[in-house]
């Protein structure tokens, strides 16, 4: 029952639900993609490998009768010797292993939904079975809460992977339905603690209430924590920060010192293509002068220079002049 690991098709279970009817014998009829088929105990018992055998006893709404049992002792051995019966009982006053088993009866046996908080008769009387190690019918409670769905009006339609078994076994054809694998939710084990508010200690391995202990619980996680982070700034490295900031600020120096040289370079250039005008214009002014060339607009550009760069050119110096100097020179076509 609890290793069931199939899928479910949540139309089909539906289906399942919806035409539901019981026959004379007991037996459910039951008609699933126009084909039908009828349940006994005895046939889900070889469908689900489950001995149809044991106490046969349900009560939807009070605590069921059968022989040997005790509501009185049920209660003692649930909640401790001191409980008196009442007319609701809650899985919070159960022991740790009680409260699981609660979950595990109310989630696959008599699968409800909402909240697992309160513990109803039926689920009182199948834990009393199974603590004191009494045979109870499974079969039996699955199909008569099977019914007692059916008569609901908005219920949970519980048995999923039961019912995929049931459509299995009738050889219904499942291909071309839409269906959902299985949830970690529908598994038994430590998550399933976990969702039921419990925590495992971490020095002890046992499990402890989140709520109850959760003081001790921080308080003792609080200081591994402390130790680990001790632990850890031993091996910490130095701090490499000061060595990281040198590095960068002689990086950027490096930069700085790249762009001086390049803006050096350009104005190289500037100022020597500045000369080399100024040296054709004096050779225009040198032919005019022979008479070679008549061209007028070259004395007349060249008169317009400043006396001081017509000295600086004729002096024909290496030194080259500032570079905010006379710009106002153009290029000036020579004679052929």
């Amino acid at each position: 029952l609890f290793s069931i690991n199939l899928p479910s098709y949540p139309e089909l279970i539906k289906e399942f639900y919806v035409k539901m009817l019981v026959n004379f014998d007991g037996e459910i009829e039951l008609k699933v993609k126009n084909k039908n088929f009828d349940l006994s105990f005895d046939l889900l018992d070889s469908i689900l490998e489950i001995p149809y055998d044991g106490t046969r006893a349900w009560n939807q709404k009070g605590w069921p009768v059968s022989e040997n049992f005790n509501r009185e002792k049920c209660v003692r051995l649930l909640f401790g010797e001191n409980t008196q019966v009442v007319q609701k009982m809650y899985s919070r006053n159960l022991s740790l292993h009680y409260r699981f088993l609660h979950r595990v009866v109310a989630t696959h046996i008599l699968p409800k939904a909402g909240g697992f908080d309160e513990v109803t008769h039926m689920e009182a009387f199948t834990m009393f079975h199974i603590i004191t190690g009494r045979k109870i019918c499974v079969p039996q409670l699955i199909m008569k809460h099977m019914l007692a769905i059916h008569d609901r009006e908005n219920a949970r339609l519980p048995y999923s992977n039961i019912i995929t078994k049931i459509l299995m076994y009738f050889e219904v054809d499942l291909s071309g339905e839409l269906y959902h694998s299985i949830q970690s939710t529908d598994r038994l084990g430590k998550g399933t603690l976990g969702r039921m508010g419990f925590k495992k200690h971490k020095r002890l391995g046992t499990w402890i209430l989140r709520e109850e202990d959760s003081n001790r619980i921080i308080e003792e996680e609080g200081e591994e924590l402390g130790e680990n982070a001790q632990a850890e700034a031993t091996h910490e490295p130095e701090d490499d920060s000061p060595r990281n900031v040198n590095m960068l600020s002689t990086q950027f120096e490096a930069l700085l010192d790249a762009i001086k040289g390049i803006q050096q370079e350009v104005k190289d250039i500037k100022l020597n293509v500045q000369t080399i005008k100024r040296r054709q214009k004096r050779m225009a002014r040198r032919l005019v002068a022979k008479g070679m060339v008549g061209d007028e607009s070259l004395i007349t550009s060249s008169s317009d220079e400043p006396e001081a760069t017509q000295r600086e050119d004729e002096g024909a110096t290496d030194k080259l002049g500032d570079l905010d100097g006379n710009n106002d020179d153009e290029d000036t076509p020579m004679a052929d």
